[in-house]
């Protein structure tokens, strides 16, 4: 399987214009990768409260960029959510993960999301190594 961008990503592609267009930042050194930004309303599913979808997809994408440390191409096998209290539109967030393990082409990630030190969601991800 070939994997390839086109920029067009939901969550951080900079060509998509209906996508959140996030910033990651990855630290290479230790296996790990963060974001901040608030989510517009547009992306709420209760009023005022982002959607559980968009912050499922926020936890991936940064389990995703933390498991690239690794290896240049990884997809995600298996995402654990859990939602721990509503995340409020429009105000400032911190998505981060940090590689747990690998054995072999499996790549153990953890992730949070937080506002202002408090954890409002957390994930585990098994990505895997997809070899071209």
């Amino acid at each position: 399987m070939k994997i390839s961008d086109n920029r067009y990503c939901f969550i951080c592609g900079a060509e998509n214009p209906h996508g959140l267009k996030a910033k990651l930042e990855v630290d290479r050194k230790a296996q790990s990768a963060t974001c901040t930004l608030a989510v517009p309303a547009e992306y709420q599913g209760w009023q005022g409260m982002v959607h559980g979808g968009i912050i499922s997809a926020l936890l991936d994408e940064v389990c995703v960029y933390a498991g690239m440390t690794l290896a240049d191409s990884v997809v995600t096998g298996e995402l654990k959510t859990r939602f721990r209290s509503p995340v409020p539109v429009e105000q400032e967030v911190t998505v981060s993960a940090q590689v747990i393990n690998q054995i072999r082409r499996t790549v153990m990630v953890e992730a949070q999301l937080t506002m202002e030190g408090t954890l409002l969601a957390n994930a585990e991800a098994k990505l895997v190594i997809v070899r071209s």
